[in-house]
């Protein structure tokens, strides 16, 4: 039976991540069920995350100083600030060389079925092979077997994303969400220009359950060959694309650990619910993972109560009752809702978004203040009355607590 210090389930992002952290200290191995090592998205941080890990710098494809956020009738807000889009091509190649370079084996094509305990371990079975390790390290997302049978987790809804990479005429602006085609349920367009003269194009549903009865594609094809997008994207729908799809769970896990078993990524709910903004979380945080992750295994304590002491705080818990909170209001948002959001957007200091977006939003300062003032004011705000409403949430939880 192979041995190993630490079985990372899951190679996408964040699995690459956190075993390229482990590898140099511990015997790492990493089993991706997919026949090859996932590559369907694409990923936009501030510049905050991409500065912490400068082993990784030459993985930024372009960096943006603003992001648009646009209404269905063409009312938008320029945020300023410094962002960063990924390749995620050389992330993932750069990622697979460090773990190359320190024996890390990764098994693609290898599905990670079932789990036992035994005295020393944990023992992990994968297609027709078994593997005893110390420490499990789920980055299997939404796929996670693990997350489902031990109820780990309470799952809001989702934000449903399918994309695709397309050939561009002349510098177009990014996109951060433009709701172009007007609903009762608006999906949100993004569009992120490359440095190859291409774009990132997806389409983003927030919805309460994962299988739906619309189709992303025909619309996303409709905004890049039909709309007023189509002046600016060279669409050649038989062309060879870049295909993007993503299913990112929004809601709040109950354990982030359990005996021998650690969740990290968006298993772990580790990053805030955006599509293009986890990545900024899990940069800040893998390495501190890892190296709680070491000590607990020099220490051997890998109980569930000393690996959740050991797990950084990814986010503060209001930015995290900030995020689910305006979800759920994303579920049940008409197009007029998102144009209220979008004229919100441009009343505030663009930090003040940033810091919301990213998750980096200090509520105990003044900013928290004025944003209540402007809910009793502005009747018909969102932003600010979401704050609120979030800040009642946090308390009525810590009062249950």
């Amino acid at each position: 039976m192979p041995k190993a210090d630490v079985v990372v389930a899951g190679g996408g992002v964040s699995g690459l991540l956190i075993a390229s952290a482990l590898a140099p200290k511990c015997a790492v191995t990493l089993l991706e069920q997919s026949d090859s090592l996932p590559q369907n998205k694409y990923w936009l941080t501030d510049e905050r995350a991409a500065n912490d890990n400068p082993h990784l710098a030459h993985c930024v494809d372009r960096r943006y100083d603003f992001l648009d956020f646009v209404a269905y009738d063409g009312l938008t807000a320029r945020i300023r600030g410094r962002y960063c889009l990924w390749n995620t091509e050389k992330l993932v190649q750069r990622l697979t060389q460090i773990l190359s370079e320190h024996g890390v084996q990764v098994l693609t094509g290898h599905r990670l079925y079932s789990i036992a305990y035994d005295a020393t371990g944990i023992v992990v079975r994968a297609n027709s092979e078994t593997f005893h390790a110390r420490l499990l390290v789920d980055c299997m997302g939404f796929g996670s077997p693990l997350v489902g049978a031990k109820h780990t987790a309470s799952i809001a809804g989702y934000y449903i994303l399918y994309g695709c990479e397309v050939a561009i005429r002349g510098e177009v602006a990014p996109i951060a969400l433009d709701n172009v085609v007007i609903d009762r349920q608006p999906a949100f367009f993004e569009l992120f220009p490359t440095s190859k003269q291409t774009a990132h194009a997806g389409i983003i549903l927030p919805a309460r359950q994962y299988k739906l009865n619309r189709s992303l594609k025909g619309e996303l094809h409709f905004i890049l060959s039909k709309s007023h997008y189509c002046q600016q994207i060279a669409w050649n729908p038989t062309g060879a694309q870049n295909s993007y799809f993503g299913i990112i769970p929004v809601g709040r896990l109950r354990k982030a650990a359990l005996d021998r078993i650690v969740f990290f990524g968006e298993a772990g709910q580790a990053n805030p619910a955006a599509s293009a903004t986890g990545l900024s979380r899990m940069l800040r945080t893998y390495r501190e993972l890892a190296v709680a992750l070491m000590i607990c295994l020099e220490q051997d304590e890998l109980g569930d109560k000393q690996l959740q002491r050991a797990i950084p705080r990814y986010m503060t818990t209001m930015n995290r009752v900030f995020q689910e909170t305006l979800f759920e209001s994303l579920l049940s948002f008409d197009s007029d809702d998102f144009r209220r959001l979008v004229r919100d957007l441009r009343e505030y200091p663009d930090e003040v978004i940033n810091d919301l977006v990213f998750a980096d939003f200090e509520f105990g300062n003044r900013r928290t203040l004025r944003l209540a003032f402007d809910a009793i004011i502005r009747r018909d705000g969102i932003l600010g009355h979401h704050v609120v409403k979030s800040a009642l949430r946090f308390l009525s939880r810590s009062r249950s607590v």
